[in-house]
């Protein structure tokens, strides 16, 4: 279980667009980072997903991906333009197909080969519409799901909520979030069947009593996985604070657990940040921040489990040896383990939680002050380093 936020320029602080997101996984489902290079193709190659080929795009861009380390996909990502997504699963009425193209499968194709968000959209409808979705997401469990999506780019966003092949589209005007609930009801820019096979974003009206959530949504399911709890949550953070949203609250909302029984490394399905332990036994694997803003991208991602135990640390498209490529792939997922067990001492009580946070907190913004002095890409490289190897 997950949740993807983001705020447009209208309503940071600083006039950047911010986006956010914890994906929720098994909890020792290693969630690893790689970067990818930007690529040219011969006409006729192909590119094998987690469980089909398609066709290769003839260019695909760089991008820094946050995936489960067995998936070809990714959970959340960026490219060089400044294009980031985030995902989430959504359960539905409309039956689940066979194996086909994961959710997170679209999300990297779509990264991969857009300029924009609204570029980026198309390319999700084109993967759905002619590939459709299937297939096993869950790292032990069977679990099967369909998609929602936030898009954005330096200038807008958008959600795009599935079930099969069929979807709903809503263009953000100034802050939204979405979790494991359909959260697109008659207020839809656009339906599936609005379009033919040249996709151009459009708003349509006149369709106020077809309501999304109502028609598709699996009730039930939605209900045990608590997203319309968590998504109320998110929002209306975001709404509280809307035009005065910084990096920082972001770090707070996907921080955030709902004390309950006054023990925050208890395991509900109502936390945003998110411990093992409830119904479905979701956790936090990792978590991304991205900050778009005056032709920059920002980065921040814990590469670890659980943020209210890991450090933000920040990342940057510069020429630094602290990523991971597609084939450091092992190599990722030790760093993850690494860094997991650290987490687990702190758990486990080998550690003392309130020293061990201290100290997370002082490194934290010691990292923001480099970052704010940050002048030229060999001060990025070295803030890196120093962020990620310390």
């Amino acid at each position: 279980m997950c949740d993807t936020l983001v705020a447009l320029k209208n309503s940071t602080k600083n006039g950047s667009v911010i986006f956010g997101k914890n994906s929720d996984r098994e909890k020792n489902e290693p969630h690893i980072i790689i970067r990818t290079d930007r690529r040219k193709y011969k006409k006729g190659e192909t590119v094998k997903c987690t469980y089909i080929e398609i066709p290769q795009a003839e260019e695909t861009y760089e991008c820094i991906l946050f995936k489960p380390s067995w998936i070809w996909g990714a959970e959340m990502g960026v490219n060089e333009f400044g294009v980031v997504i985030g995902n989430e699963a959504v359960f539905t009425k409309q039956k689940q197909g066979p194996p086909a193209l994961l959710g997170m499968d679209i999300l990297r194709l779509s990264l991969e080969r857009s300029k924009t968000a609204v570029e980026a959209l198309g390319y999700i409808v084109y993967f759905i519409k002619t590939y459709g979705q299937g297939g096993k997401c869950g790292y032990t469990k069977n679990l099967k799901y369909h998609n929602s999506f936030i898009v954005a780019d330096f200038n807008s966003a958008y959600k795009i909520e599935t079930a099969g092949y069929i979807w709903a589209i809503k263009k953000i005007e100034d802050v939204d979030s979405i979790s494991n609930s359909i959260s697109i009801t008659n207020d839809y820019d656009m339906l599936s069947n609005d379009v033919e096979d040249n996709f151009i974003y459009k708003r349509i009206l006149g369709r106020e009593n077809f309501n999304f959530k109502e028609r598709y949504e699996n009730r039930l399911v939605a209900k045990v996985a608590e997203g319309d709890f968590r998504r109320n949550i998110t929002y209306s953070y975001l709404k509280s604070k809307q035009g005065s949203l910084t990096v920082d609250d972001f770090k707070s909302i996907l921080r955030h657990h709902e004390k309950e029984d006054g023990n925050r490394l208890n395991g509900s399905m109502k936390n945003i940040c998110m411990h093992d332990g409830s119904l479905i036994s979701s956790e936090t694997t990792g978590s991304m921040i991205v900050e778009l803003i005056n032709g920059e991208i920002n980065i921040l991602a814990t590469g670890s489990s659980l943020p209210c135990l890991s450090t933000y640390k920040p990342m940057w498209f510069v020429d630094s040896d602290v990523f991971f490529k597609e084939e450091d792939s092992d190599r990722a997922v030790e760093y993850w383990k690494s860094e997991r067990e650290k987490i687990r001492e702190v758990e486990e009580g080998r550690v003392d939680k309130d020293r061990f946070i201290k100290n997370r907190d002082e490194f934290e913004n010691n990292l923001s002050k480099l970052v704010s002095a940050a002048k030229t890409e060999k001060d990025k490289i070295e803030i890196m380093k120093y962020a990620w190897t310390t």
